[in-house]
């Protein structure tokens, strides 16, 4: 049966978590958007971990959070690699997060292969197969659907792919609001989750500005290929079939 888990967060800058500091936290970054996925990507990840000839794919690498805890956790053995694929240029609001990104990995740079631009361009030019594949690129219904469909083909049967920010609406709209006490003892009561069905009712308002609408498009199209592993504000999901070779070949 398929795990849903709506742990709903809404991580705000700097955050630090726990009381020890990784490699990672000791790194220069201006954001946290990644820690409180920890938990889920232990569970969804752990089968890889330590596996040799890894291989996976980052979508969105940013400062280097994930690709570090991939390196640190599950892309141990020193014949594992991830590619990451991101525009790698001057940001207006977050300057030279290239600059960041390689001296946050610096201790993992034999690990990384490093694939500059937008990402339609940048999935042309890897190489498959892969793993793990994780996708936090363009946050809208277009980006996430064009990212995962051209990756998909990439993924190994067994292998994962992770999309970020699934339950993600723009933050123009801000948090949905808390409802009053009975409406939350009535969703409780009925075995719902209020912040998850407001988040939805909230993206619907502006589904094509948001991954959500583009991941269940490509799911809708891959019905049987896959197994749901969990769903946060992340959803994650494992290949168990390929396509066959005649569908490719005689469709038409």
């Amino acid at each position: 049966m398929p795990v849903a888990e709506f742990g709903l967060v809404y991580p705000s800058a700097f955050t630090r978590v726990g009381n020890t500091m990784s490699t990672e936290q000791k790194g220069e970054f201006s954001t946290d958007w990644f820690h409180h996925n920890i938990p889920h990507w232990e569970r969804w990840l752990s089968d890889f971990r330590g596996k040799p000839e890894l291989r996976a794919l980052e979508i969105g690498s940013f400062e280097g959070r994930s690709t570090i805890w991939l390196c640190e956790n599950i892309l141990t053995s020193a014949t594992s690699s991830v590619d990451c694929a991101d525009f790698f240029q001057h940001d207006p609001v977050y300057g030279d997060y290239h600059a960041r990104f390689r001296k946050n990995t610096a201790p993992w740079r034999e690990k990384i292969n490093e694939y500059a631009g937008p990402s339609f361009d940048a999935l042309r030019r890897v190489n498959g197969p892969y793993d793990i594949v994780y996708i936090d690129g363009w946050h809208s219904a277009f980006g996430a659907l064009a990212d995962g469909v051209m990756s998909w083909p990439l993924l190994k049967v067994g292998g994962v792919m992770i999309f970020d920010d699934y339950l993600w609406a723009p933050p123009r709209l801000g948090p949905p609001r808390r409802p009053g006490r009975l409406i939350r003892k009535w969703h409780k009561w009925r075995g719902s989750n209020w912040l998850h069905e407001a988040l939805v009712k909230q993206i619907a308002s502006v589904a094509v500005e948001t991954p959500k609408l583009g991941v269940d498009g490509m799911l809708a199209t891959l019905a049987g290929y896959y197994e749901l592993l969990g769903i946060t504000n992340q959803l994650a999901l494992r290949k168990v079939r390929d396509f066959d070779q005649r569908q490719v070949g005689h469709d038409t």
